[in-house]
């Protein structure tokens, strides 16, 4: 914990708001951080396009500073032999954050949106969901609406998956917060396809009610797939209108073939939640033009849960 105490950037005011400390952060980062500067300014100038069909859209970026993240090697002997990126003591010298809790909030140098956060625990622990859903929930309503929170699982999209962390950026224009259909003031959770995509889409104004629902959701899962770890699974969560919003995306694998085909058909996506959330980040901007939507459909639906397993799953939590 003292570690920290030297990278903490204290609050103007004691009242200010997590979201107000989080802009005076970032203020302060671009006005005394290099990269973090750099890195916002080559996010206005990325390449982007808008793919479409029956059930909504995808944006495809091209992001060649997420290309160390994309390729990031997450096995256990490849973690083993490097340093902790999110303890205190690697962090760049520059890099500050502001405190919220058990957790550190710290600007990501290579953003795919807006105001893209790590949200680091200040220990040094394995990423889990379990025992953190509580977490996840008291940050989402604590950012609010302008903000959405994800959770990457240890095998299907955490960098670091040796430190438990959530990730948060600006919610405005994700193709999900426009795709997902809830029911007006009910409590719900509601199993969805899109775009090829199984998810299940959690609807509750009481974070009890709605860490219990992702709780039986998980475990169901974990039966369903007879994992003996925490089951694959990406998380969006947003808290708008009163409500939890909680996007639970159940996966299969942590890569398509497409990123391990030969240099000619090769594509460098390594879909987490922000690629489930419908922002595409191509690491390789010599593959952004091989993506269309029959690539992305396949994408998602061999990296995400089989419509088999995804039955049993609605079935076991109707």
């Amino acid at each position: 914990m003292n570690q920290w105490h030297a990278k903490l950037l204290k609050p103007d005011s004691p009242r200010a708001s997590v979201l107000e400390q989080v802009h005076a952060l970032f203020e302060q980062q671009r006005a005394t951080w290099d990269l973090f500067r750099t890195g916002e300014a080559l996010l206005a100038g990325i390449k982007s396009r808008k793919l479409s069909d029956d059930t909504g859209y995808v944006i495809v970026q091209a992001n060649p500073g997420r290309v160390i993240s994309t390729t990031a090697k997450t096995d256990p002997a490849s973690i083993a032999q490097r340093p902790c990126f999110l303890c205190p003591g690697n962090l760049p010298q520059p890099e500050r954050g502001v405190s919220f809790g058990d957790y550190i909030i710290l600007p990501n140098p290579y953003p795919i949106l807006k105001y893209h956060m790590t949200i680091a625990f200040k220990n040094h622990e394995p990423q889990a969901i379990s025992g953190r859903i509580t977490d996840l929930l008291a940050i989402s309503k604590a950012l609010g609406p302008e903000m959405f929170i994800i959770y990457n699982g240890p095998r299907c999209g955490a960098s670091a998956p040796d430190h438990l962390h959530f990730q948060a950026c600006t919610s405005e224009g994700v193709p999900l917060f426009e795709q997902t259909a809830i029911d007006s003031g009910k409590d719900q959770v509601k199993p969805q396809t899109v775009w090829g995509r199984n998810m299940l889409v959690c609807c509750f104004r009481q974070a009890g009610q709605a860490k219990q629902r992702i709780q039986s959701i998980i475990s169901a899962l974990k039966d369903i797939t007879g994992e003996n770890t925490e089951p694959m699974i990406n998380i969006a969560a947003l808290y708008r209108d009163g409500r939890y919003i909680i996007s639970i995306f159940p996966r299969a694998k942590h890569r398509s073939s497409c990123y391990y085909a030969d240099p000619q058909n090769q594509i460098s996506i390594s879909p987490a939640a922000m690629e489930m959330a419908g922002i595409i980040v191509v690491a390789n901007t010599g593959h952004f033009d091989r993506v269309d939507e029959k690539v992305v459909h396949a994408m998602f639906e061999e990296v995400t849960l089989g419509n088999d397993h995804f039955s049993r799953l609605k079935e076991a939590i109707a």
